[in-house]
């Protein structure tokens, strides 16, 4: 079986403490169900791997989380998520923590899980609101924020109105002031506990999903991707959750590829007023809501559809491993000594900061930079390493210069004349470490 899910490398891993765990959790999920299809599936043997192709015109269940950020017995954030692996789609519903509900003390979602500390409250709550029925549930504490943010070097957000706030009792103190400026840990967990603002729990919905969609690029840049393991690690002591996670420690590493624009971020429609007791609530709007969830955790799409997507997606240059490079085996062992590896390094939009900062980099490291320039490619803007060289020896040099410059797009290439053993190219995204 592990030989089976070491090749299933397709599956997204979103590290960030919201997508971070749901697709990891089900991803995992995921590849292991695909694993049990042993009767269904043929095993095609090739050069690079193998290849798994299904016998039957089937699709993979989509699969349903609710994520609940927690502050004492209460919780601030609450979105709804679903991933569907035949489409590598990723919806998320923020649910304003304010959302006018029956079912609670004081009919506001946010104070279901205090009866009895037991997320499945709240989850029975959003089932009942939404009609979506609920896989797994994640819930977290404010530390995995801090501990995330800090272990990526930081998320750049902007902040939309100056943040003053001190409440002694709960050990919360938030001063941030308006602008763009990259935030910390103890920052951005200010940032999203932040309630303050002139529309209330909308502005501060909004808020959260800027976050969110800031952390995934900053985890989605190469010297991030190469921490997956560490980001998990700390995700996962951080939060409970009925969600399969056994399997992720040991197959984090073959799951590395994500489009930001295959993810889709909403909030429950609704609008936030006061009820006749005088408390405010965020009020519901059932027609649009209906719309919207039927939009995004309804949808179906047909085995032709699913496979079509995955064909555009295959030849849109997302991020990827070729496995042969990371743990193929051959004849070729050895090298002639004392000669260092000739590296050509490429700029295809990087910042001429980054650019000089890689060459630095790999001098240091005590490789040759033999050769640099400039060139324009619009149609590959993914940083990518090519290497001229089907030896372990090289084999084992690339996989250290990829984490050396945090590059994971790896290819090979016949040619006999290279006079170099690498050629590295560097997208209009790169960011050196």
């Amino acid at each position: 079986m592990k030989k089976v899910l070491n090749i299933l490398i397709r599956i997204i891993i979103v590290l960030i403490v919201i997508v971070l765990l749901f697709v990891a959790g089900v991803g995992a999920y995921v590849l292991y169900t695909r694993a049990q299809k042993e009767n269904s599936e043929t095993i095609i043997k090739g050069e690079s791997g193998d290849i798994i192709v299904s016998n039957k015109n089937e699709l993979e269940p989509t699969i349903t989380c609710l994520f609940m950020g927690v502050n004492d017995s209460l919780t601030d954030f609450i979105m709804l998520g679903k991933y569907d692996p035949n489409t590598r789609e990723i919806n998320l519903m923020s649910i304003p923590r304010d959302s006018k509900v029956d079912g609670t003390v004081d009919g506001k979602i946010n104070s279901a899980y205090a009866r009895g500390l037991n997320p499945m409250n709240t989850v029975n709550i959003v089932t009942e609101i939404t009609g979506v029925e609920i896989d797994y549930y994640v819930l977290f504490k404010t530390k995995v924020l801090r501990d995330l943010v800090d272990a990526v070097g930081g998320v750049t957000v902007t902040v939309p109105v100056n943040m003053n706030y001190d409440d002694p009792v709960q050990n919360l103190h938030i001063h941030l002031k308006k602008g763009t400026y990259k935030l910390n840990g103890d920052q951005a967990e200010q940032f999203c506990r932040f309630r303050r603002y002139p529309n209330g729990d909308v502005d501060r919905v909004k808020a959260q999903q800027s976050f969110i969609k800031a952390m995934v690029y900053r985890c989605l840049e190469p010297q991030n991707l190469l921490k997956a393991g560490d980001l998990i690690e700390i995700a996962l002591k951080n939060t409970q959750t009925n969600a399969v996670t056994d399997l992720i420690p040991e197959y984090i590493d073959d799951a590395v590829s994500f489009k930001p624009d295959r993810m889709r971020i909403e909030t429950l429609p609704g609008y936030g007023g006061y009820a006749d007791n005088g408390i405010s609530y965020f009020f519901i709007n059932e027609k649009k809501a209906k719309e919207l969830i039927d939009e995004m955790f309804n949808k179906k799409y047909t085995p032709e559809e699913a496979a079509e997507i995955q064909e555009e997606l295959d030849s849109s240059g997302e991020t990827k491993i070729d496995i042969s490079l990371i743990s193929g085996e051959d004849k070729e062992t050895t090298r002639t000594s004392g000669e260092k590896l000739k590296i050509e390094v490429l700029n295809n939009g990087a910042s001429v900061r980054d650019f000089n900062r890689v060459v630095e980099i790999l001098n240091n490291s005590g490789y040759d930079v033999v050769r640099v320039s400039t060139i324009i490619d619009t149609k590959n803007e993914l940083s990518s390493i090519t290497c001229y060289s089907s030896s372990t020896f090289i084999k084992n040099e690339l996989k250290a210069v990829s984490r050396i410059v945090g590059i994971l797009k790896l290819e090979t290439e016949t040619k006999k004349d290279a006079d170099v053993d690498f050629t590295i190219v560097l997208g209009p995204n790169y960011v050196a470490d």
